[in-house]
């Protein structure tokens, strides 16, 4: 996301990261060293998560993941460090995007680390600029 802040602000776009960690163990553990280019809105409650449909996922289908292992293990070869977890690894997160009229323009949450592609996401937005 942050590479594509200047991409972001030509289409008129916000972009909103929605955390339930608190904020000072978000800024310790899980963005440590990490320049955030867009808001975080905190959210220690999960009210926003559970009203977008976002749910746990079962441990078994994160820790015995193994494409969990392998990011860990590419991510350790290549010298970087693990970032501590946040309260609840379980926890699944998700992707929204809101028109202007308030309507849902897109909504994909997690089911695992499978986050779309930030290009995927400009797509939408930059359609709904064109009808807009």
């Amino acid at each position: 996301m942050h590479d594509r802040k200047d991409r972001i602000a030509e289409l008129g776009a916000d972009v909103v990261f929605v955390a339930f960690d608190e904020p000072e163990e978000l800024r310790t553990k899980l963005v440590a060293g990490v320049a955030l280019a867009f808001p975080v809105a905190f959210d220690p409650e999960r009210g926003s998560y559970r009203a977008w449909g976002l749910r746990r996922a079962p441990w078994w289908r994160i820790w015995l993941d193994p494409k969990v292992w392998t990011t860990y293990a590419r991510l350790l070869a290549s010298g970087q460090r693990l970032r501590g977890g946040g309260k609840d690894a379980l926890q699944l997160g998700g992707d929204f995007i809101v028109a202007t009229d308030g309507t849902i323009a897109y909504a994909r949450p997690q089911s695992r680390d499978d986050r779309p592609p930030v290009g995927a996401l400009l797509k939408v937005v930059a359609g709904l600029t064109k009808m807009g």
